[in-house]
C-alpha cells in the first residue's frame, strides 16, 4: 500500500481546455450524475456532484463493512464516495487517531480482490499531516489512476477537482478528510500525482484554488 510522504500547494485555475466537453453518462453504481445545485465560481465545462453519504457502523453498509475488515479497525464514523469510474470509503477509526481508506474503480484488480487499493492516515490533533496517496488502482483502459485525500479549509462546502473536460464536485461529510480521485495528474516516472483543486462555499464562491501534489512514501 502506497501513501504520500509531501505534498505541495500553488494556485492553479480550473478552466477547462477549450470547446463543448460531453458530461458523462453515469456515476460507478449506474445512477445518472447531477450538477451541483449552485454554480462555482470558476469553474467550466460539465460539473459532476459525487454522492457522499455519512455513515455509523449501525447503518449495516455492506461497503462500511467490506472496509472494515480490510483493514482490521472498527469504525466509529464513515463517508462512502461514487463518482464516475470511481468510488471509495473513508473511516475514522474508534481512538480518533487514524483513518483509513478502500479504493475501488470499474478496472482490472489482484486477484479479484473487493478493493483496488487503500490507505492508513495517522490524525494530530484531529487533522491529517499527509494525503496518503493511492496509485495501485487502473481505470477501464487499464491506466493507473489517483486516490488521496485533502483537507478543505474553513468555510468549504464544495472542492472541485478537474480530471480533463469534466469537473467532479465533492461535498464535505462527517467532518472527514475528502477522498478525491484524479485520472489526469498521474506520473509514472517520477511516481506521484498531481490534483487540480478549487474549493467554494455554499453559495458556490471560490474561495481558494491550488494543486495538490502527492508522492509515494519510501
Amino acid at each position: 500500500m502506497l501513501a504520500a510522504a509531501s505534498l505541495a500547494l500553488a494556485p492553479l485555475a480550473l478552466a477547462g481546455c477549450g470547446g463543448e466537453a460531453e458530461p458523462p453518462e453515469r456515476l460507478l453504481d449506474g445512477s445518472p450524475p447531477l450538477p451541483p445545485p449552485v454554480r462555482l465560481e470558476g469553474v467550466t465545462g460539465p460539473v459532476v456532484l459525487t454522492k457522499a453519504r455519512a455513515l455509523r457502523p449501525a447503518d449495516g453498509s455492506p461497503r462500511l463493512e467490506a472496509c472494515a475488515a480490510e483493514h482490521g479497525t472498527d469504525p466509529v464514523a464513515a463517508v462512502e464516495r461514487v463518482g464516475v469510474g470511481w468510488e471509495s470509503v473513508t473511516l475514522r477509526d474508534r481512538s480518533g487517531r487514524w483513518l483509513f481508506a478502500c479504493d475501488d474503480t470499474a478496472g482490472p484488480r489482484v486477484e479479484g480482490r473487493r478493493w483496488c487499493g487503500g490507505a492508513a492516515g495517522r490524525l494530530v490533533g484531529g487533522v491529517l499531516r499527509d494525503p496518503r496517496l493511492d496509485v495501485l488502482c487502473r481505470d477501464e483502459g487499464g491506466e493507473r489512476v489517483a486516490f488521496a485525500w485533502l483537507q478543505p479549509g474553513a468555510g468549504t462546502a464544495y472542492v472541485a477537482v478537474r480530471r480533463g473536460d469534466v469537473v467532479e464536485a465533492y461535498e464535505p461529510a462527517a467532518g472527514l478528510p475528502v477522498r478525491v480521485y484524479t485520472a489526469e495528474g498521474v506520473r509514472e516516472d517520477p511516481l506521484g500525482a498531481a490534483f487540480a483543486v478549487s474549493e467554494h462555499d455554499a453559495g458556490g464562491r471560490l474561495l481558494r484554488e491550488y494543486r495538490l501534489e502527492a508522492v509515494p512514501a519510501g
